[in-house]
């Protein structure tokens, strides 16, 4: 059985409106949420829209969509990986933007795409083995973290360890203090970054 990766997308455009708007009736008819698993399959859309998926991985269920004024949400449950050229062909098709937050803790996978932060701010999540792990300041861990937690800045994440025992300054210093403890703290990245500046200039 495959991992699932969580992943939540934000579509959004400034000047075509009318593209978020095509994109949303389009996922109304190409999606429904019910037992039937294959109905929120997110290859129907790109049938419905005759969207090319060669060479994309389309194995991922929608479980979630929400229309806002200027974006859609989409949250989708992925095997593996973040279907992140879905999305991208997605966006290209109806001419709107994207942003990307992905998590898969099996695969160590922590991806935010969001440089702005407008849609997803975080930049830390921790991941908690033992909540019963009894800190150096004899409070629990799990009195003080939530496993899956995120934190936006380095100054929250530090103020937060610093409480429970762990005083650092920089994350290098942190995640030294935290050694085996079972706590990790878990960076978000954009490893799509590169590659994006490549093909535009191709």
């Amino acid at each position: 059985m495959a991992n699932i990766c969580c992943d939540d997308v934000y579509f959004y455009s400034q000047s075509n409106p009318e593209h978020l708007a095509a994109l949303w009736e389009d996922l109304e008819t190409s999606i429904a949420f019910c037992s039937n698993e294959d109905l929120a399959w997110i290859g129907n859309l790109f049938e419905l829209k005759k969207i090319s998926a060669e060479g994309i991985s389309l194995r991922g269920t929608i479980i979630y969509m929400e229309r806002n004024p200027d974006n859609i949400l989409l949250s989708t449950s992925a095997a593996w990986s973040p279907l992140y050229e879905a999305y991208q062909a997605i966006a290209k098709a109806y001419q709107v933007d994207f942003v990307m937050q992905s998590i898969e803790p099996g695969c160590n996978t922590y991806i935010n795409t969001d440089y702005s932060g407008q849609y997803f701010p975080d930049h830390y999540a921790v991941s908690v083995e033992d909540e019963a792990f009894l800190t150096p300041a004899g409070i629990l861990a799990g009195e003080k973290l939530e496993h899956g937690e995120l934190f936006t800045t380095d100054a929250t994440l530090m103020e937060r360890f610093a409480k429970m025992g762990y005083p650092a300054d920089i994350l290098e210093m942190l995640d030294a203090l935290l050694g085996d403890t079972g706590i990790e703290v878990h960076c978000f990245e954009d490893p799509y970054s590169l590659s994006d500046l490549t093909d535009e200039e191709e």
